[in-house]
């Protein structure tokens, strides 16, 4: 498996990334990975996201991981950390995910680009999940999503009710962002087709469990290609 650290272009800064992929597969089909929120543990340096990186590529999968605007070595248009700082928060707090799905969409942009194959997957864990499910509705180039830990409690997914193309969700028994009761009322608006993978014994952080979880995306999206 290859890596290479990558910038592109986003909204006029200049955004990092990690491209992966195995040299001998010839037009492989694509994964975007959206990190967390930079404020919980969200950059692509993730422990999920990381793993997904890895697993991914040896199944065949190109995929590009990246930072947000702000975040690591992506350029921001604000002065300071403390600006910066102050941007996340207030996203945190409103759910504001628009800039964040303009680096995402620049992402994916890149890497059907670089790449040079159309068939791509879009996954996305916490904050990232709801970047991953709102670029998925809205980028015809994508096959189906991933979201992982689904921030359910707070996140309204009516939108998902006519998105008819392969969905699969991944929650935990004990996350905090979402109990077991808002995941089954959130899936009730999210139209076929769709699977619901729930992990027992974990948090939202899934330490120890990354392997599993790429293994179910791997899965899924080597069946829905």
């Amino acid at each position: 498996m290859i890596e290479e650290h990558v910038h592109f272009n986003s909204d006029g800064l200049k955004l990092e990334g990690v491209l992966a992929y195995d040299e001998n597969v010839i037009n492989p089909p694509l994964a975007l990975l959206c990190p967390p929120h930079p404020h919980l543990g969200g950059d692509m340096e993730n422990n999920v996201i990381t793993v997904l990186s890895s697993v991914l590529p040896e199944n065949g999968f190109a995929t590009l991981r990246f930072n947000y605007r702000g975040v690591g070595k992506s350029e921001s248009k604000l002065d300071n950390i403390a600006e910066v700082y102050e941007y996340w928060e207030a996203i945190l707090n409103s759910d504001d995910c628009s800039d964040a799905i303009v680096d995402a969409t620049s992402a994916a942009n890149y890497l059907e680009t670089t790449i040079g194959t159309k068939s791509m997957f879009v996954a996305g864990y916490s904050f990232g999940a709801i970047v991953a499910m709102m670029l998925s509705v809205g980028n015809n180039d994508v096959s189906g999503f991933t979201a992982i830990s689904t921030p359910f409690g707070r996140f309204d997914t009516g939108f998902l009710k006519e998105y008819k193309k392969p969905k699969l969700f991944i929650c935990a028994d004990n996350d905090f962002t979402s109990s077991l009761e808002e995941v089954e009322k959130g899936m009730l608006n999210i139209s076929e087709p769709r699977i619901l993978e729930i992990m027992y014994d974990c948090d939202h952080f899934y330490l120890d469990k990354e392997l599993e979880i790429a293994n179910k995306v791997s899965e899924f999206c080597n069946i829905s290609t």
